[in-house]
């Protein structure tokens, strides 16, 4: 079935294009939200990422993984957002649930934890964001940053090694 829908979508199906990227939307949301740090740019991502994956879906390789393609043309729309626009200015893209409401010491442990990944070099930041928040394996992580899985479970080591180091997260301990 994925088979046929990736050759259909190749020879321009956009319906095909659209059964293949639609269950992998969430996913590419998450990554731009937490690379962008707003709902609305990572909305204007994703959409621009899929628009790009249409445009150039000939490029795909029919054996490789469809999400950590996709996910890699989201990092990259992402990247370029931020570089191209005025961008730091503090967003807050996260509404308060309601088990925060109910526990405090939670959304406030979140919002070290967020502080501590956000203040991460770039590459570590993504690392952790695609294997723990995507929950990626070490290969589509690899996949996803175009690097080797080994690069890809040292930049997680180092940035794990960071967060534990961190005053934001040692403070509760």
């Amino acid at each position: 079935m994925i088979a046929a829908s990736t050759q259909e979508a190749t020879g321009g199906d956009a319906a095909a294009f659209v059964a293949l990227v639609e269950p992998l939307l969430p996913a590419a949301y998450r990554l731009a939200v937490a690379m962008l740090r707003s709902d609305t740019d990572a909305e204007d991502a994703v959409q621009e990422a899929t628009l790009k994956a249409w445009r150039h879906f000939g490029r795909f390789r029919r054996e490789a993984a469809m999400k950590p393609w996709l996910l890699a043309i989201v990092a990259n729309e992402c990247r370029r957002m931020r570089r191209s626009r005025w961008f730091w200015v503090i967003k807050s893209s996260e509404a308060i649930d309601v088990e925060d409401r109910v526990r405090p010491e939670v959304h406030a442990l979140r919002a070290d934890l967020r502080r501590a990944l956000h203040r991460l070099p770039h590459d570590q930041r993504l690392v952790v964001i695609l294997r723990y928040y995507l929950d990626l394996s070490f290969d589509e992580v690899a996949e996803v940053m175009r690097i080797s899985t080994k690069a890809a479970k040292s930049r997680t080591y180092r940035a794990l090694e960071r967060l534990r180091l961190s005053p934001e997260v040692l403070a509760d301990e």
